[in-house]
């Protein structure tokens, strides 16, 4: 007589194969009750309120835009700074101005400026961005 040639291990294998499959199949089945194929435009629409919060309905009244809403930023480049001028080398021809409001220095030279300007003397300036760091654009002097 011989032997069986199902052995426990073989067994085991297939066991775990038809659960893969019945596993794959209640899947394939949940996905297609929920199948969101086929809904109406109107149920996939969401919608976002002014502030900012999504539903699924729609809003009762129409947003009024502002006539600010509607401008672009100010950029803090275009609008002039005051203070006043903090260091000056007379030998290299430049200096910093610190802003009276963040307290932040500004380069300037006497080429960019235009004008040689003194120590502790007020300032109405607009500045740039470069790598360096921010950079005097326009300076005028003011009592």
């Amino acid at each position: 007589m011989s032997r069986s040639q199902i052995t426990f291990n073989k067994k085991e294998r297939v066991k775990k194969q038809q659960q893969k499959k019945q596993k794959k199949a209640e899947k394939k089945e949940l996905s297609k009750v929920n199948n969101d194929k086929g809904k109406a435009l109107e149920e996939m629409f969401a919608y976002v309120d002014e502030f900012g919060n999504i539903s699924d309905t729609p809003p009762e009244k129409k947003y009024e835009f502002k006539e600010e809403d509607l401008l672009p930023p100010k950029d803090p480049t275009e609008e002039y700074h005051h203070g006043k001028v903090s260091y000056y080398n007379p030998e290299g021809h430049y200096g910093f101005i610190r802003d009276n409001l963040t307290r932040e220095t500004v380069y300037f030279n006497d080429k960019i400026a235009g004008i040689v300007l003194n120590v502790d003397q007020k300032v109405k300036y607009k500045y740039i961005r470069t790598k360096q760091g921010n950079q005097v654009s326009e300076v005028e002097v003011y009592v």
